[in-house]
């Protein structure tokens, strides 16, 4: 594998090809560079519509799998609920590098292997337990709460398989084991937070680093709903050191690529929540407050460029789901009324399959504060609820 640049006519290859795969199509075909995507077997993806290549098999299908790493010149990822092991002897046979490697995909998508991972970086993360019985659930339950969190250690994404727990007896811990349990569970201490933040940081091929800063995010019912940046409520201090503690974490697990850190501000001491080795949507907003957008920095740093400029203007982003389509008339979205505001900037995702809870698009504004950014933001998102 080289380390020297991949110069603008090269080849990406990107494992995944939703929303996050679109955006980085975007970006490497503005510089220049042609896309490959691997789908995991469907067809007319997001992602697949603005590649060059769109490879629609499963990621265990290594014939096709193959196929996709010799049109690449780097691999990189947008999803990491895959299984890792063949991609990288198949690419390491190749010759192509794969960034970020896959060794921090696999403690990524392994809850366990991701708590591991961060205690050994030398940050904090809420108290936990591995379980795989039910006796050990209820135990788990005994010692580290009530209340506690209890999640599977894979495939759990925007609070799908997870539950909160104030008690449980043996009858009730046996259900959640069969339910969400196959592959294990996190049992974890219920963190009384004050805020949620995140921090995207970047690393290239020499060990470069840089920032996006302090992202500030709202959750409704477990899906991101808001970002602002700056934290409208956090200390300087505070985001001082969750900047420190996201690019130690990227150092202690040798990232090339994007890793977004999210956190639990509590007073002012924070606890890492989870870490995602990739574009993160709580970072769109970068897409018009920074000049090298994540999505630039993911691109720079897979291909072994100087990493760009990341420091954000004051912004807000606003989530778009599914259910803003529910409308019993049949219309769509108002469009026209949302975008009325110029400063508006609106990000479809190219879905066509529209669910309760499913996230179609984002909304973003600049302004000078970021008070202001979510006001004109949030503004915008309602007035898509006008119909004819």
């Amino acid at each position: 594998m080289t380390d020297h640049p991949i110069a603008p006519g090269g080849t990406i290859g990107i494992v995944g090809s939703g929303q996050l795969g679109r955006m980085l199509s975007f970006e490497a075909h503005r510089l220049g560079y042609r896309v490959a995507v691997l789908t995991g077997g469907t067809k007319d993806t997001p992602g697949g519509r603005v590649a060059d290549i769109e490879v629609a098999a499963g990621y265990d299908d290594d014939l096709a799998v193959q196929r996709f790493v010799d049109t690449c010149d780097v691999i990189t990822w947008e999803f990491e609920n895959v299984e890792v092991d063949m991609l990288e002897h198949l690419a390491s046979r190749s010759g192509v590098p794969v960034r970020p490697g896959s060794s921090i995909i696999a403690a990524a998508q392994h809850r366990g292997r991701e708590r591991q991972a961060l205690m050994a970086a030398g940050v904090p993360v809420a108290a936990f337990r591995e379980v795989t019985t039910t006796r050990q659930l209820v135990r788990a339950v005994t010692d580290l709460g009530p209340p506690v969190i209890a999640k599977r250690v894979r495939f759990g994404y925007d609070g799908r398989g997870q539950v909160r727990l104030a008690s449980v007896d043996e009858p009730a811990a046996r259900r959640i084991v069969e339910k969400i349990g196959d592959d294990g569970l996190i049992v974890e201490e219920v963190v009384p937070f004050d805020a949620e933040v995140s921090v995207v940081v970047a690393r290239g091929i020499t060990g470069e680093m840089t920032h996006h800063g302090v992202m500030e995010n709202v959750h409704v019912n477990r899906i991101l709903d808001t970002t602002v940046t700056p934290p409208l409520s956090v200390s300087h201090r505070v985001a001082a050191a969750a900047v420190d503690m996201a690019t130690t974490i990227a150092e202690h697990l040798g990232l090339v690529g994007v890793l977004c850190v999210e956190m639990f501000v509590t007073g002012e001491e924070l606890v890492v929540n989870e870490i995602a080795p990739r574009p993160h949507n709580s970072g769109h907003c970068t897409i018009e407050a920074a000049s090298t957008s994540q999505f630039g920095q993911q691109l720079r740093a897979i291909c072994g460029l100087p990493l760009g400029d990341g420091s954000c203007r004051p912004a807000a982003m606003v989530q778009l789901l599914g259910d803003l389509w529910n409308d019993p008339s049949g219309h769509p979205p108002g469009w026209s009324e949302a975008m009325a505001d110029p400063g508006v900037h609106l990000h479809l995702y190219g879905k066509e399959e529209v669910r309760p809870g499913r996230k179609m698009g984002h909304m973003t504004c600049i302004d000078v504060s970021p008070d202001k950014a979510l006001e004109r933001a949030l503004a915008a998102r309602r007035r898509l609820w006008r119909r004819p």
